[in-house]
């Protein structure tokens, strides 16, 4: 960012920089005026009175929690994000336990110090700055105001005229450099805060590789659960279905091989009969085959195969795709995609009631400069679409969490339904991609 950009930038922030650092101000003084001194304001050997150290216990919480007001303010001010922090309690036997395991918690000894020490010193910087600032502003306001009301003239200070013309070119460039340099010192405030309250309020590096981890150990027990789930359910489908269904053609060919001589016309009537079960054996085929990739998607990639659903569901559904040009997206992205959107529309068209349905593809990047592929699936149904364990839409959450993402669904009672898929880019590398 060039040195301009940075200016005009400041003065675009102005507004929530100064309220900031108002409300900065405020607490500066409170903080002062009450948390030192009720500490260590007897001396450091009321350190060791079990009065005192109660209150320091407590003071850990009381920290933490100004911390966390300290991040919401900061975050109003300056959205860049702060790695959350990992609270959980190290010990777990009970309450007690619990609460004490804050002292082992080096988060909370971090908030204390930011609360106690690094906050006030950095508040009183900084908010001493911005008073020299309004100093600058308010002196010449100040002293022309006074000799206003007073009448006093040149000679009363023992000015000549060419003092009273270079006192007050002074008091105007002091003027006119505070409203020039208030925003620059707003701006560097609230980024020193920031600063600050990111390496002593965020969460640590290796919490945020720990829970990375975790999520990723889940959901890749997660993966093979479903797929474990999924196996098991073809097993069924075809041991009931298709299976069934062989087993009786077969049966009924034998039957009319032994009776092709004695009576024709019975065996006739049996290979009619196994006709029919070989066309029910393989309309269930077909819908069984619906759960594994169609050969438009590994052929013309994802958008051409959603295309081709979107057509062949039977309410009127509009597809908006807002895709760069060239984007390449993994195979098990493109997959999971096109039979999320398969199982959203089927539902939409089987339980929702609804007369028309839209599907929404795209991209989206957050606040760390992540990019995420969005789709979205609605419909204009009754609404009430819950996930429950073994159904559908858990199922679906489960396809994205193998994926790294996530699922939400938003379906309250009356309608409409929205469900939104978010898959980040980078969860797959490394993996053969497909054109979109």
């Amino acid at each position: 960012m060039t040195a301009g950009a940075f200016y005009r930038d400041a003065w675009r922030r102005l507004p929530r920089d100064f309220g900031y650092m108002a409300l900065t101000a405020v607490l500066l003084g409170t903080l002062y005026a009450a948390f030192p001194a009720a500490i260590f304001g007897g001396g450091l050997h009321d350190l060791f009175n079990p009065f005192v150290l109660l209150m320091f216990f407590i003071a850990l919480f009381v920290a933490r929690w100004l911390g966390q007001f300290e991040k919401l303010r900061i975050g109003w001010a300056d959205p860049s994000p702060i790695r959350p922090v990992d609270w959980t309690p190290r010990w777990q036997q009970n309450w007690w336990t619990r609460t004490g395991s804050a002292v082992a918690n080096p988060h909370y000894w971090l908030y204390l110090l930011h609360a106690a020490v690094v906050y006030p010193l950095a508040a009183l910087f900084t908010v001493g700055a911005g008073a020299l600032l309004f100093a600058g502003f308010l002196w010449p306001i100040a002293l022309a105001g006074v000799a206003f009301v007073n009448g006093m003239s040149a000679q009363y200070f023992g000015w000549d005229t060419t003092s009273v013309v270079g006192f007050g070119a002074l008091g105007l460039l002091s003027m006119a450099a505070s409203v020039v340099l208030f925003p620059l010192w707003a701006r560097g405030s609230v980024l020193a805060h920031f600063w600050i309250d990111l390496g002593l309020l965020g969460g640590f590096r290796a919490e945020q590789l720990e829970r990375r981890v975790a999520g990723l150990q889940a959901s890749r027990a997660g993966a093979v659960t479903a797929e474990g789930q999924a196996l098991r359910q073809i097993e069924r489908d075809l041991h009931d279905g298709p299976q069934q269904r062989l087993v009786r053609l077969r049966m009924d060919l034998s039957a009319a091989e032994r009776a092709f001589d004695k009576d024709p016309e019975k065996a006739k009537q049996l290979i009619g009969e196994a006709s029919e079960h070989a066309k029910d054996a393989l309309d269930e085929l077909r819908a069984l085959s619906r759960g594994f990739a169609p050969p438009i998607l590994l052929d013309r990639g994802l958008v051409a195969a959603l295309e081709a659903l979107v057509a062949r569901t039977p309410i009127p559904v509009g597809f908006d795709v807002r895709l760069p040009e060239g984007l390449e997206l993994a195979t098990e992205i493109q997959r999971n995609v096109y039979f999320t959107v398969s199982e959203l529309l089927t539902n939409t068209t089987k339980h929702a009631g609804a007369s028309t349905a839209g599907v929404y593809l795209g991209l989206v990047v957050d606040a760390s400069g992540v990019w995420y592929l969005t789709v979205s699936v609605t419909d204009d149904g009754r609404g009430g679409a819950r996930p429950q364990e073994g159904h559908g839409i858990e199922g679906l959450m489960g396809r994205m969490r193998a994926l790294d993402g996530e699922l939400t669904v938003s379906s309250p009672e009356g309608g409409p339904t929205e469900a939104t898929a978010r898959i980040p880019l980078g969860a797959l590398n490394g993996v053969p991609v497909a054109r979109v």
